[in-house]
């Protein structure tokens, strides 16, 4: 995908790389200025209120304006555009900023991305990183998070009806939407500071491998780390190192350089390599890692492979000065270790065994009917789990159990998400927030962060999106603690989302980008496809096809390695929308049928909209026409992107009778999402009713009324109100409102293919060639013959 450079005078400025240079020479710039700058740049054509850039720059912190007009004059004193020269940064007074010099675009090819390790900065997590749901962090004697739910942001605009069930790998449990959670990074210095005492421990390597105990590799790998941070170390995540040492296993690095660049990666000052044997006197458990450039050894035995794993771990702490926990593992612990490792594998078969088989006091251990209530939950067992998760909540609990209370609140609050019902999801969560604050939140960060995350979706989901933000810049701070990368990198998703959804788009696609390059380097899939997903639609409104389809095909490249087919459909459904707005039909064609065989119906109104936009942009007029006499059930809510394209392909077909009742399927109170759709919609039935100023009046008031962030609108509107002064044989009329998108000229191909149409009806030959040329660039497999689609 190609990336943007701005020269201007002697300087050139690089947003990808955040590089100022003047003359060949590099320019220091702070941050904040950096940002300021480039914004302003990309910003040009119009002059940014204080408002904006500090929303852009600073995100929802009350920047004074002091503090910005001190990071203004940084960028000024940079250009030598101080004092009252005002060359290149022009004040407004009372409004704000704009940028006045002339600017001239490089555009340069973008590094293939490359699946790599983190380095050790990136894994240092900063001032703008948080965390998600894949924790592996324990409790104190070994344990799982509670149900942390995930957003995954729809097609379109649609989000709030879009759900998808997203696999919460440090619990095994499934949750029917929420929210991906916000980003937040903490500064180098810090992270230095910490990756003093960074300690990353691998999955345990069991000597002989047998299937009964084969849980042992990550739930001795678990309690390990559990018992070092109960010590004070700092250890990674369980998924972040799965994510790290899988890595390394496909490249076939040797014991030496995967232990070098484990070390590189995670910045960790130990990597320990743990391995468990058995035989009739018990179990051996011996630790390994590298000190000073020399290998250290501890061993340890005990009965159980938990009480050789403790003892050996107490060891290797003792050699660094630290406090060992004073406790052992007893049964129990073993037994919810074991059940956690297999949550963690997926075996729920196995899990329901090690559950049914436990001794009756087990049983009525807190600990273990927490599992229970996770184990219904990823079941599907809905009324289960909330029965599982309720009875915790009983008096005999409190005592001593604030931690079995606060997961149990949540997992009631991921039920309550689950059926839809997000006023009780907020109460449980409250409860749950209240009862870990008034315990200083336990030894595990995460949990805290995860009640956050938590509330923070059940009010996305009642439209109390300022609330929303403020509980997920307080999980963002709590996550940070938790020091997983990938994590953080959701939460740079969920931001990217919120971001996208209230209009500012680069904002949005600075956290998609950040997330999408940790999502690389660790591996992870899925959640790489939908923050991808994400990214092309958010292109697609900045309108920036060419962009969106590179982001949507390096989704689909995701989708063989997925197991959620509703994800898998998310991506299908991104990739048609680009591929249409490119004008690459026979691929089009080919994403629509992987739709349907992924269990897409027929019926649905997203796939009858894409089929009939494919059909029109084929000039398929009659099929077309056929299909948008198909209207939906009288009782069904209609949107507006399919009423708008089966007016279209209606008109086309010269049915007037039919577009008249998708229109009259127009709802009396129209969603914000479909509000510029349904407006089109009726302004064409208009014209086609040989009510042209009636038409006309309907586009005018939508440009002048309806208040829109979005490139895309801005051009669907103005091309619309064009072509409908062209119909009145009103050129000049319609050059004063094309003439307003030459921008996109070179990247849309609606207003390359309305600009050519423009010229031709002006007699203005050679403005029209230099058009068409435009148009021909950017059509794809479409023809220049066949009308355009709005």
């Amino acid at each position: 995908m190609p990336q943007t450079r701005y020269r201007f005078g002697e300087f050139e400025l690089d947003p990808a790389s955040r590089e100022l240079w003047r003359g060949g020479e590099r320019i220091a710039l702070p941050p904040k200025s950096f940002e300021c700058l480039a914004y302003l740049v990309a910003h040009r054509d119009r002059a940014v209120g204080r408002d904006e850039l500090i929303s852009a720059v600073w995100g929802r912190v009350d920047a004074s304006d002091t503090l910005v007009a001190q990071t203004l004059l940084r960028a000024r004193k940079a250009l030598d555009d101080t004092g009252d020269r005002q060359a290149m940064i022009r004040t407004v007074p009372r409004f704000g900023y704009r940028w006045v010099a002339a600017v001239q675009e490089i555009h340069v090819a973008a590094p293939a991305p490359v699946l790599e390790a983190p380095s050790a900065e990136a894994l240092a997590p900063s001032a703008e990183t948080a965390s998600g749901t894949h924790s592996d962090d324990n409790l104190a004697e070994g344990g799982s998070l509670p149900p942390a739910p995930l957003l995954l942001p729809p097609p379109r605009r649609r989000w709030r009806r879009w759900m998808l069930l997203a696999a919460l790998a440090g619990l095994g449990l499934v949750v029917a939407v929420g929210l991906w959670q916000w980003q937040a990074r903490r500064s180098p210095a810090v992270a230095a500071k910490q990756g003093q005492d960074i300690a990353l421990v691998l999955p345990v390597r069991v000597v002989p491998t047998e299937a009964e105990t084969s849980w042992v590799r990550l739930g001795a790998m678990d309690y390990i780390a559990s018992r070092a941070r109960r010590a004070g170390l700092r250890v990674l995540p369980s998924d972040q190192t799965l994510h790290l040492n899988a890595l390394l296993e496909q490249a076939g690095a040797d014991d030496g350089e995967a232990r070098q660049r484990l070390r590189e990666s995670s910045d960790a000052r130990w990597i320990v390599s743990p391995v468990a044997s058995h035989d009739a006197r018990g179990w051996r458990v011996r630790l390994q890692w590298n000190e000073a450039g020399q290998d250290r050894v501890v061993e340890a035995r005990g009965n159980t492979p938990l009480a050789a794993a403790a003892a050996a771990t107490d060891a290797w702490l003792g050699r660094e000065g630290r406090h060992a926990p004073q406790d052992v593992p007893t049964a129990l612990t073993e037994r919810v270790q074991q059940i956690d490792a297999e949550l963690t594998a997926g075996q729920l078969a196995t899990v329901r065994r090690l559950i049914e088989q436990a001794p009756a006091e087990q049983r009525r251990e807190p600990r273990l009917r927490v599992r229970e209530g996770q184990l219904a939950y990823r079941s599907g067992q809905i009324e289960q789990a909330e029965r599982s998760f309720q009875a915790l909540l009983a008096p005999v609990t409190a005592a001593g159990e604030t931690d079995v209370r606060a997961h149990a609140l949540m997992g009631l609050g991921a039920v309550d998400i689950r059926r839809g019902d997000f006023a009780q999801a907020q109460a449980h969560y409250s409860q749950a927030l209240d009862l870990l604050q008034a315990q200083g939140g336990l030894d595990d960060p995460a949990l805290l962060g995860n009640a956050y995350n938590g509330r923070g979706v059940a009010q996305v989901q009642q439209g109390r999106v300022e609330e929303a933000v403020h509980d997920l810049g307080l999980a963002r701070i709590a996550m940070q603690r938790s020091g997983d990368l990938v994590e953080a990198a959701m939460v740079g998703t969920n931001l990217g989302i919120i971001e996208s959804r209230r209009g500012h788009y680069p904002q949005a696609l600075q956290e998609f980008d950040r997330a999408i390059t940790t999502y690389e380097r660790f591996g992870v899939r899925d959640y790489l496809a939908a923050t991808l997903a994400s990214r092309s639609d958010t292109q697609l409104q900045l309108a920036q096809p060419a962009a969106a389809l590179a982001s949507a095909e390096q989704a689909a490249r995701q989708v063989g390695a997925l197991e959620d087919p509703a994800l898998a459909i998310r991506v299908g459904i991104s990739c048609v929308q680009a591929q249409l707005r490119t004008g690459a039909l026979d691929a089009a064609q080919r994403s629509l049928g992987q739709l349907k065989a992924a269990g897409l119906s027929d019926d649905a109104p997203v796939l009858r909209e894409l089929t009939l936009r494919l059909l029109l942009a084929r000039d398929r007029r009659d099929e077309a026409a056929a299909l948008a006499r198909r209207l939906p059930p009288k009782d069904a809510t209609v949107e507006g992107a399919l009423a708008l394209a089966a007016i279209q392909a209606a008109l086309r077909g010269n049915d007037l009778a039919t577009a008249r009742q998708w229109l009259a399927r127009m709802p009396a109170d129209i969603p914000s999402e479909s509000a510029v759709s349904w407006q089109l919609a009726r302004g064409l039935v208009a014209q086609r009713d040989r009510d042209r100023d009636h038409a006309l009046q309907e586009i005018e008031r939508l440009a002048g009324t309806l208040g829109t962030d979005s490139p895309d609108e801005r051009i669907r509107i103005a091309v619309a109100l064009g072509l409908m002064r062209l119909d009145r044989d009103e050129p000049q009329q319609a050059a004063a409102v094309l003439g307003e998108l030459d921008a996109y000229a070179d990247s849309d191909y609606r207003v390359a293919w309305s600009t050519m149409t423009l010229y031709r009806m002006l007699g203005d030959a050679a403005q029209a060639e230099r058009a068409r040329a435009q148009a021909e660039a950017l059509r794809g497999e479409r023809k220049l013959a066949t009308p355009l689609v709005l």
